[in-house]
């Protein structure tokens, strides 16, 4: 069996787009968290997850987008402990989740809402989360990756930092497929992956895909443009 896995799309229908037309052949997609969210098409991106049969967790700004818009930024900032840098990426969430919140139905931030935070595949052979295990807003980065945060499952897989990134431990395999509507590890292409549970392994993909629908559709909203410069490089821009 063969899983497609996606993760932190944020509203960027091209680069879901794209992701699903390079995809090879899976036998079902996951994605794991944050399916709105900074850029511009949220509906869009909602109507291609019904349609194609995708299955979500919930990350966080699905929770906040879903529920309570004014606790976006509520956790720490992401690699900004410098109170001095002129950008505060809680304030460009805030702002475009409040935009975002503006065009979803009552029935599209139902949905969001009560998105399950883990899932469970294979009789718990694969965990699924968006931060870290039992964590939502939890970030794992590469340099904290051990065997200390399995429990019974032989792969574990999140998301939220948008960071792609994969090891092994002997059997067991930690997997972030990194994000495909805002990457931040320095490449701007969309990130993916694909696990294949018979062969016990896992191919981290990148693609690349037209940014510049994504910004230009930016720059006719009220969305902060600080988000095309992170589009554009790959990672948070914070000047």
């Amino acid at each position: 069996m063969k899983i497609g896995l996606i993760s932190d799309v944020h509203g960027n229908q091209p680069a879901l787009t794209t992701v699903l037309s390079d995809m090879p052949a899976v036998d079902q997609i996951y994605h794991l968290g944050d399916i709105v969210g900074y850029n511009p098409f949220p509906g869009e991106v909602l109507r291609t997850f019904e349609k194609r049969g995708i299955r979500s967790i919930q990350g966080n700004h699905d929770r906040n987008i879903g529920g309570d818009i004014d606790a976006i930024g509520s956790a720490p900032e992401p690699d900004t402990e410098d109170s001095n840098t002129t950008v505060r990426p809680s304030d460009i969430a805030r702002a475009a989740g409040k935009w975002t919140v503006r065009r979803l139905t009552d029935e599209q931030r139902r949905y969001i809402s009560t998105l399950p935070e883990e899932r469970t595949l294979r009789g718990g052979i694969v965990k699924l989360v968006h931060g870290k295990p039992g964590e939502q807003d939890g970030r794992l980065y590469p340099d904290e990756y051990g065997p200390h945060l399995f429990a019974g499952e032989r792969i574990l897989a999140h998301g939220h930092t948008h960071v792609q990134h994969a090891e092994r431990f002997d059997e067991k395999i930690l997997a972030n497929p990194g994000s495909v509507g805002q990457p931040r590890d320095g490449d701007p292409r969309a990130a993916y992956a694909v696990l294949d549970l018979d062969s016990n392994s896992v191919q981290l993909h990148r693609v690349a895909y037209p940014i510049e629908e994504v910004t230009d559709a930016i720059r006719q909203t009220s969305i902060p443009d600080e988000l095309c410069s992170w589009l554009e490089r790959g990672e948070i821009v914070t000047e």
